[in-house]
């Protein structure tokens, strides 16, 4: 069984320290407040942005597209030579779960080895945050990707 990484996305709010602690692949949905751009890796003091906030300034995201997606996920194959399990922002309030489909397609042909399964979590914030802990709580249990995979499309109606 070929070994796999979870990845996910920025809207799911996790610490630093636990996406580390855990080895997550993090895709950065950037935002925009005060015309300044940000991502996860260089982003606001939260208590600057909710300063900001309270201020009247309203902040907007972007949607990853499937390059930043492919990007993301070849180097992952490149460099680990594992499995990726993405789990994505609701399809309901972003085309990223598209972008990170399409991804998948297209380096399926390239990386015939390599599985990529995008999970579409149906939620975002905390929601999503707890949905990536289960996946990552199964896999620390031994469980598959593709066990993982179908826990998470029979239960993301429940989160």
């Amino acid at each position: 069984m070929k070994d796999f990484i979870i990845t996910t996305d920025t809207t799911t709010d996790l610490p630093a320290s636990y996406v580390n602690e855990h080895h997550l692949g993090m895709m950065s949905l950037p935002y925009t407040i005060e015309n300044q751009t940000y991502t996860w890796e260089h982003s606001l003091p939260e208590k600057e942005f909710y300063a900001m906030m309270r201020n009247g300034s309203l902040p907007t995201t972007s949607q990853a597209n499937p390059e930043e997606a492919e990007n993301l996920f070849e180097n992952i194959i490149k460099t680990q030579d594992v499995d990726i399990l993405h789990i994505a922002f609701s399809s309901g309030l972003s085309g990223t779960y598209n972008s990170c489909r399409l991804a998948a397609m297209n380096l399926a042909e390239k990386y015939p080895d390599n599985k990529i399964i995008v999970i579409d979590s149906l939620c975002a914030s905390m929601g999503e945050g707890l949905f990536v802990h289960k996946a990552v709580m199964m896999k620390e249990e031994g469980k598959s990707i593709d066990e993982i995979a179908a826990w998470l499309e029979e239960n993301k109606l429940h989160v």
